[in-house]
């Protein structure tokens, strides 16, 4: 892969989801990474983005969090996911101002499972549910 041009977006690998309302945890679709090629592995040099959108106190209390896990899963209904990296961001309300935007890029391992999505969970009553993550696949 050509390492000038990482980093490359296509419209096609972009999904947004709406942000929990209460404790709870909402989940993006899931990216098909494809099959394992010939050598048992996927393409190297890939990377999921996950961008956190800023959040008001409405949304996320002091102390309260938003977190953030990378799952992957052999099925495309995510039956049995695995979670790849926990917390990849973390946002805690503070101060009675909410939390700051945050954006992560996670590099996906070439032995990761055919599927891959992006877990929010909300730790306490904040209806964040007005607000979106984006997740992305970069190569």
């Amino acid at each position: 892969m050509d390492r000038a041009n990482h980093g490359v977006k296509d419209a096609n690998h972009v999904t947004t989801k709406a942000l929990p309302n209460g404790a709870s945890t909402v989940y993006s679709s899931g990216f098909d990474l494809g099959l394992y090629g010939s050598r048992g592995a996927r393409m190297e040099e890939v990377e999921l983005q996950i961008s956190a959108p800023a959040l008001a106190t409405g949304d996320l209390g002091d102390t309260e969090t938003m977190k953030y896990d990378v799952q992957c899963d052999a099925d495309v209904n995510f039956g049995s996911p695995k979670t790849l990296a926990k917390e990849v961001i973390v946002q805690t309300g503070a101060g009675g101002a909410g939390a700051a935007a945050a954006t992560a890029r996670f590099k996906i391992p070439t032995d990761c499972e055919q599927y891959i999505r992006v877990a929010a969970t909300n730790s306490a009553a904040g209806n964040a549910s007005d607000k979106s993550m984006t997740v992305e696949l970069l190569y």
